[in-house]
């Protein structure tokens, strides 16, 4: 193995530069905390944005054609979708707590977030096996 650089896990964590300040001043301490960085594909971050917007409704099955969606651009170019095993995981996880953690009131559209939820772990997992 040369050096770090080139592992295959550098993919999955977040690009941390030489430059970034490792002390925080008492302007930093006030501020709200960052979000982690979106993971995934740019179809996978519009994903997360109808997710938390509210518009992602999973009683019609519209998560079975995003899977579909998403493997026919994993298929045709692999090496673009490296953090998108991660970026299903969140996809699921938003799923399971958009009701509990963001304080709205549940949907029947939202009728089939565990099925969505447990079809993105599947996908994940399907998508890091291709690159183990």
């Amino acid at each position: 193995m040369s050096d770090s650089s080139d592992s295959e896990d550098s993919a999955y964590l977040p690009n941390r530069s030489k430059s970034q300040p490792t002390s925080s001043t008492g302007a930093d301490a006030d501020a709200a905390p960052q979000p982690p960085p979106l993971c995934g594909c740019a179809y996978l971050q519009a994903l997360h944005e109808r997710i938390h917007a509210g518009s992602y409704v999973t009683t019609g099955g519209d998560y079975l054609e995003a899977i579909f969606t998403h493997r026919d651009a994993f298929f045709a170019y692999p090496p673009a979708h490296r953090g998108c095993a991660v970026g299903f995981s969140d996809l699921a996880r938003d799923l399971e707590m958009r009701e509990l953690s963001w304080g709205r009131t549940w949907r029947a559209d939202w009728e089939g977030d565990s099925e969505a939820a447990a079809a993105f772990r599947h996908e994940a997992w399907v998508i890091a096996n291709a690159f183990a």
